[in-house]
């Protein structure tokens, strides 16, 4: 089990976190997601993940994004922490800018960029692995570090589809060259469609594929209901990992909260009992938004 639980914090501490809720919540896998709506929008998420198995990752978020007047540029901040028991802990944030332009009528290309810095503290020795006793690449570690990123988006108000990398390139300032925590590139690739089923239905499936070196495809297939414009329902199935129900309800005309509950499928699931996400999110009229149709990405 020892083992076991090195391996989890060694691929931990070399991947970032991925939501349940990323089509609500799209600034923290692609830049270039600010684009999309022309509100200020300020969005909470708390995810406990694998409830019951000690040290488990937990993660809470905070972003703001928003519209710089009517230039089609816009802008945001994401503050982050991770937590993985007692051993890993990071805090950051990133910074984020996309510009868009017209392509057609009602659709539009994005170009996002982020870039951060990020405080890791790695505590190998608390985990009670060998491996932490005997190999120096699970020494003990206290680091800022550097992040850029980007992402692409193409939009309408009935589609989207996205590429980006929003955690490319790492550089770790004062940290030894071995490590257990060396970053590879996050490539991600999303979409979804919005399908109108009856006066007061809207189907939506997304889409998120997510690619690291050395590591397997998960691609993480989504199907979203919109009831009475007011509750959406929901269910995903990520590959090799779990499959996962949501729901969403839109408590006033800018005030919606989310909930996601995750089953694993993998072999963990042996010894926890799922994941939870929750999702609150505000949106802030902007003189341009008043007088566009609603965003449902």
């Amino acid at each position: 089990m020892l083992l076991f639980i090195s391996g989890i914090i060694s691929v931990f501490a070399q991947q970032k976190a991925m939501f349940t809720q990323y089509m609500f919540n799209g600034l923290m896998i692609n830049p270039a997601y600010s684009s999309i709506d022309d509100a200020i929008n300020v969005t909470a998420l708390a995810r406990q993940q694998w409830v019951g198995f000690k040290g488990a990752p937990n993660t809470q978020t905070i972003s703001v994004h928003s519209p710089i007047n009517q230039s089609g540029t816009s802008a945001g901040i994401i503050f982050m922490r991770d937590q993985i028991g007692e051993v890993i802990s990071e805090n950051g944030f990133l910074g984020t800018v996309a510009h868009k332009v017209a392509v057609g009528d009602n659709t539009y290309f994005s170009l996002g960029l982020n870039g951060g810095l990020g405080k890791y503290v790695g505590q190998y020795s608390l985990s009670g692995s060998p491996a932490a006793a005997q190999d120096p690449v699970f020494a003990d570690q206290n680091s800022l570090r550097a992040n850029l990123g980007f992402g692409l988006m193409l939009f309408s108000q009935k589609f989207y589809a996205g590429l980006s990398s929003p955690f490319f390139y790492y550089r770790d300032l004062g940290t030894a060259k071995q490590s257990a925590t060396a970053y590879k590139p996050h490539y991600l690739l999303q979409g979804g469609y919005l399908m109108d089923m009856g006066a007061d239905i809207k189907f939506k499936p997304n889409m998120l594929i997510k690619y690291v070196n050395g590591s397997p495809v998960q691609i993480d297939l989504n199907a979203n209901f919109l009831f009475k414009e007011t509750i959406w329902l929901g269910a995903s199935l990520r590959s090799m990992d779990s499959v996962d129900l949501l729901a969403e309800i839109q408590l006033s005309p800018n005030l919606q909260l989310g909930y996601s509950y995750d089953f694993t499928t993998s072999r963990l699931a042996a010894v926890e009992r799922g994941s939870h996400e929750i999702v609150l999110n505000f949106r802030f009229s902007t003189r341009n938004s008043s007088s566009t149709p609603k965003c449902y990405f």
